[in-house]
């Protein structure tokens, strides 16, 4: 069993949130819909989107808080004042109790205040001051030993003083009422009017009725246990809203009846309630003993929290007649619609897919196969298993079509029985979604696709199967039937075959439910007579006219991080008019159809700041400074105060200025621009609560100073600098002419010079033209002296040689000492010296400065060896065989200390 209490929807705000003190004694709304809160640490403020924090002057518990008009009063220990905006909007303070010089009691805390057109009424629990707002004057209206509540009522304020009774201030005198014994064993936690009658709420959550003189109870408490209300309000629906000390909140009507109660297990933050109020949207905010919570009493949701874990995610519901099911992954449970608790059905244990209705006939359709449902009771219909879904069968109303985790089933009713009948062999995917049109059965599988069934008459066997490849396959796809048209839907279309021989055409509109950036899931639902389907941004009813066959579409704002249902799961069933439940992962949240989501509001600007070395600076809103240019980093805030749980606030702003076009919608409430070029600009920022803009564009002018380079001064510093720079331009101009005429004359000279010396340059190499000239010719003569001297060797040794061949005789000897003679010729080798130096006049001078110990002979040898003559050449010129010349070759090597791998005739050649 499971106790189905359905609930407002909750905001909650914990310290850590707001980051002050645990404890919130009062609360109070401005007419912009600012919400402050007399926290432990000080006064809080909060504009829909940002808290702030505003500690108190004394640094002591805030212990009340009253708005009116600009002025925001607060009273805590031993003082009492009000708040107002400054220009930059923030609050400062000025404190009553010092401005006036009024002198208070020891250690009086004030715990309710009480705004009047022309006065303000301060309590402490032993004094009521009245502070005249015109002069400023602080008076005493009572004064008792210890004051419990004090209640305004109409025009009459009362005041209860434990233990004394029940006084009312009248001309700022106490009167002590009747019914006195009552009033001194009664704790009044609330004094209100209704049917012009005065009515008391007691500690115990009792109701009275109040004459003046007598008290009359007309509700008594409905609790089991003993309970002790705190604090206590008369909402605007006429309902009471109770916080207690350790209960939570009660609401209950003024006959004392409970609509429903919420502590900590239903959500809320704490069981300990200091306050109750109700701001103007009919949201009602508790102050808590730790945090805050507020309760959207106005809301077109309600939802029951599966807190316990009893039921679990819902995937299915039905309502039939008296009677609520919902099918989770635990099984079926119901409700009778007057009673509050669901019921487990015995039997159903495990997985629900879905609750349908055929003929007078309720299935559920289970992990375990099919179930018909009689009430609070099941029958298992045997044989059956793994059932998706079940449908009718056009034309067999004793048949129905089963969707199985292997294929297709068929039941038949058999003497007012159901059962199975036959499995449709030749198909066995498992068929989550299946539909029947123009007899043919449609299955749709996420990662198959779409499959096209033809099955004989009576759903016996599989005729001709085909898959229907153009529609691909998807996530979250479906296929329905709808008004005589198949509508089959994937992530980013929706296509419709709007007669059994049409071909599935793209559906612009409907496509634009399913488009990437808001799917969720495809899932068709059909329920009260209209199709529904589920996206990021709501629900959304669908219906086709059936006169022209257009599609009408209405939106319910109700966004999926709010709703948190199984995506692919998505069920919806009407259980009341105009309210329809929907299954969540847990529990459910019912929706009210009808509801008006066209509430105005308004945006504002709360704040616009600069940053400085990372330390923000507050402008002033009115007449912002200019913002420096440099590393300018500008920050606006700005909300829209709202407090629907269940509502989706968004802002869309630009820059005029920087650029006209709007942002994208964003839940962000802030913005920073960096680094932005100087000049004047007009911030702007709209809001939409859900599909409803705000009825104004909030604006926020401000200006970025110019750079330094680009101020006035910097400007005039430019126009010196720039008339001296034309100055010196000019004298660097006739300066620079001056320099080019030098110049150019320089450049003549020096080109005058270069050709002197180019002049110059021909000159020495035609000198050394001809010197190489001469050498080559004194080469040539060398070459031919020392071939004309070879020849004549050569010639003589002949001779010579025929001589020794001849009669030896006077003759023959005087003729062969003057070839001898000739051979050695000493002035032959003089004058073949004189050439060798005429042609390489160093060389001597070399080897002898390399090798001073060569002999003349040596020299000699080494000359013919500089001329790169062979042996045989060299032998004639001396007068010697080749291989004496070998001989001297070898000794000459030894004088100048050659290796063995060392060329003789390179070494020379190359001294």
């Amino acid at each position: 069993m499971s106790t189905a209490q359905e609930l407002p929807s909750l905001n909650n705000y914990e310290p850590s949130t707001y980051k002050a003190g645990n404890q919130n004694w009062m609360i109070s709304e401005s007419d912009d819909h600012f919400i402050y809160v007399a926290n432990n640490k000080g006064l809080l403020e909060y504009n829909g989107s940002q808290w702030t924090l505003y500690q108190t002057p004394n640094e002591s518990i805030m212990r009340s808080v009253k708005t009116q008009g600009d002025r925001i009063y607060t009273g805590c220990y031993m003082d009492f004042g009000f708040w107002e905006h400054d220009a930059t909007g923030t609050l400062s303070y000025t404190s009553i109790v010092e401005s006036s010089k009024f002198e208070l009691q020891e250690d009086e805390q004030f715990w309710n205040i009480i705004a009047r057109d022309d006065y303000i009424l301060f309590q402490s629990l032993s004094h009521v001051y009245s502070y005249n707002k015109e002069n400023g004057e602080v008076t005493q209206i009572a004064e008792q030993s210890e004051i419990n509540k004090f209640f305004e009522v109409g025009d009459s304020y009362y005041y209860h003083v434990l233990g004394v009774g029940l006084f009312q201030v009248v001309d700022g005198e106490s009167k002590l009422l009747g019914a006195v014994e009552f009033f001194k064993s009664e704790t009044i936690v609330l004094v209100y009017e209704f049917d012009s009658k005065i009515h008391i709420v007691t500690q115990k959550a009792d109701i009275y009725e109040f004459d003046g003189e007598k008290v009359t109870k007309i509700a008594a408490s409905q609790f089991d246990e003993q309970i002790t209300v705190y604090s206590a309000s008369l909402l605007s629906d006429e309902t009471l809203m109770l916080g207690t000390i350790s209960h939570g909140v009660i609401s209950m009507n003024l006959a004392g009846e409970v609509n429903y109660t919420m502590n900590q297990s239903d959500g809320l933050l704490n069981n300990t309630c200091l306050y109750v109020f109700e701001d103007s949207a009919q949201n009602v905010w508790i102050g808590l003993d730790n945090g805050i919570s507020s309760i959207n009493i106005d809301s077109p949701y309600k939802m029951f929290h599966d807190k316990d874990g009893d039921l679990g995610t819902v995937y299915a519901s039905f309502q039939d007649d008296d009677f609520l099911y919902i099918g989770t992954n635990q099984g079926l449970f119901y409700k009778e619609t007057l009673k509050d608790d669901f019921i487990f059905i015995e039997g159903t244990q495990g997985q629900v897919w879905s609750i349908d209705k055929i003929g007078e006939s309720l299935f559920c359709s289970h992990h375990l196969g099919v179930f018909e449902i009689e009430k609070d009771k099941v029958n298992y219909i045997e044989k059956t298993s793994g059932a998706w879904e079940v449908l009718s069968i056009p034309n067999h109303d004793d048949l129905i079509l089963v969707g199985t985790y292997k294929g297709l089933q068929v039941i038949e009713s058999n003497a007012d029985k159901w059962e199975f009948r036959n499995k449709i062999d030749g198909f066995d995917i498992s068929s989550k979604d299946v539909v029947i049109y123009d007899s043919d059965v449609f299955v749709n599988h996420e990662y198959k696709g779409l499959f096209h069934l033809k099955i004989d008459n009576n759903f016996n066997q599989l005729i001709e199967p085909y898959k229907i490849e153009e529609l691909g396959k998807g996530i979250g796809s479906d296929i329905t039937v709808y008004k005589g048209r198949l509508l089959f839907s994937k992530r980013g279309a929706i296509y419709i075959k709007q007669e059994p021989e049409s071909k599935f055409e793209k559906n612009m509109e409907l496509s634009s439910l399913v488009s990437p950036n808001i799917y969720t899931s495809g899932t068709f639902i059909q329920n009260n007579g209209y199709l529904w389907l589920f996206n990021m941004q709501g629900i959304h009813k669908i219906n086709i006219e059936d006169i022209n066959g257009n599609y009408e579409i209405e939106s319910i704002p109700l966004t999926f991080d709010l709703r948190r249902e199984k995506i692919g799961y998505e069920n919806l069933t009407k259980v009341g008019s105009k309210v329809y439940l929907i299954g969540t992962s847990y529990g459910y949240t019912t929706v009210q159809e009808d509801y008006k989501y066209n509430k105005e509001h308004k945006v504002y600007i709360n704040s616009i700041k600069r940053y400085e070395k990372n330390k923000a600076v507050a402008l002033n809103k009115e007449n912002p400074n200019e913002i420096p240019y440099s590393n300018n980093i500008t920050e606006v805030s700005f909300s829209s105060p709202y407090y629907n749980t269940l509502s989706n606030i968004e802002y869309k702003y630009r820059l005029v200025g920087q650029y006209d076009e709007w942002s994208n919608w964003t839940k962000l409430s802030e913005v920073r621009f960096k680094n932005l070029s100087y000049g004047d600009y007009i911030f702007e920022v709209k809001s939409r609560v859900n599909t409803v803009m705000s009825k104004n564009i909030a604006k926020q002018e401000f200006t970025i100073a110019r750079p330094y380079y680009l101020t006035t001064g910097a400007i005039v510093l430019y126009v010196v600098l720039l008339a001296l720079l034309i100055i010196g331009l000019n004298v660097a101009y006739i300066w620079y002419f001056k320099r080019q005429k030098e110049y150019a004359l320089q450049k003549q000279q020096k080109e005058l010079e270069l050709r002197n010396l180019t002049n110059e340059k021909n000159l020495v190499e035609l000198r050394n033209a001809k010197l190489r000239s001469d050498i080559e010719h004194r080469n040539r003569e060398l070459a031919i002296s020392t071939m004309a001297m070879i020849k004549k060797n050569e010639t003589l040794n002949e001779l010579k040689s025929e001589l020794e061949n001849l009669p030896k005789s006077k003759e023959s000897k005087s003729l062969k000492k003057m070839l001898d003679k000739n051979l050695n010729s000493k002035q032959d080798w003089l004058t073949f010296e004189e050439a060798f130096n005429n042609a390489d006049k160093d060389f001597f001078k070399k080897i002898k400065e390399l090798h001073p110990s060569l002999s003349s002979g040596d020299l000699r040898l080494c000359v013919y060896l500089r001329l790169n003559l062979s042996s045989k050449e060299i032998a004639p010129l001396l007068n010697i065989s080749p291989r004496s010349v070998e001989i001297k070759r070898y000794r000459l090597r030894k004088k100048l200390a050659l290796s063995r791998e060392e060329s003789l005739t390179s070494y020379i050649v190359e001294i």
